[in-house]
C-alpha cells in the first residue's frame, strides 16, 4: 500500500473513532473538505477548525455513523477512497446504508483536499480527468 493510501486509511480511522487530532495532524492547515454534493446540509469547510466543525455536525445529527474503506484508486496525487456509509438518526433512529466516494487531493504526501460524491462511478470518472489532465 502506498504512503498515499495507507494515509487515507488512517484518516478515516480516526474519523470513524472521533480522533480529530490524528485526522487534522495527516491534513494540511489549508485542507479543504467539500461535502457540497450531500443531499442534507451540502456545505464546504475549511482547515483544521473546518474539520471539527464538520465532525460536530455529523455527531449531532447522527447517533452513530461510521466511513468503512471498501477500495482504494490511486491516481497521482488523487486517492479515491469508495466508502460504505452506515448510521442511526439521532432522535429519529433513521439508518443509513450506503456506498459513496471521496476524493482525497495530496501535495507533498499531505491531505490537501476531501471531496465527496454519493456517486462513487462519479468520483472515479471525475478523477481519472482531473489525473489526465495534470
Amino acid at each position: 500500500m502506498s504512503a498515499k493510501a495507507e494515509i487515507v486509511q488512517r484518516a478515516h480511522r480516526a474519523l470513524n473513532d472521533g480522533d480529530l487530532e490524528a485526522l487534522s495532524s495527516v491534513c494540511d492547515p489549508r485542507f479543504q473538505l467539500d461535502m457540497s454534493d450531500r443531499v442534507l446540509n451540502p456545505a464546504v469547510y475549511d482547515g483544521h477548525d473546518g474539520i471539527g466543525r464538520f465532525y460536530a455536525e455529523v455527531t449531532e445529527i447522527w447517533e452513530s455513523f461510521t466511513w468503512e474503506v471498501i477500495d482504494l484508486h490511486e491516481l497521482d496525487d488523487l486517492v479515491v477512497a469508495v466508502v460504505h456509509s452506515s448510521g442511526k438518526g439521532r432522535g429519529s433512529g433513521v439508518e443509513l446504508d450506503r456506498r459513496s466516494a471521496m476524493i482525497w487531493r495530496f501535495e507533498n504526501d499531505r491531505a490537501l483536499s476531501l471531496t465527496f460524491y454519493r456517486d462513487p462511478e462519479r468520483a472515479l470518472s471525475v478523477a481519472r480527468s482531473k489525473a489526465e489532465s495534470e
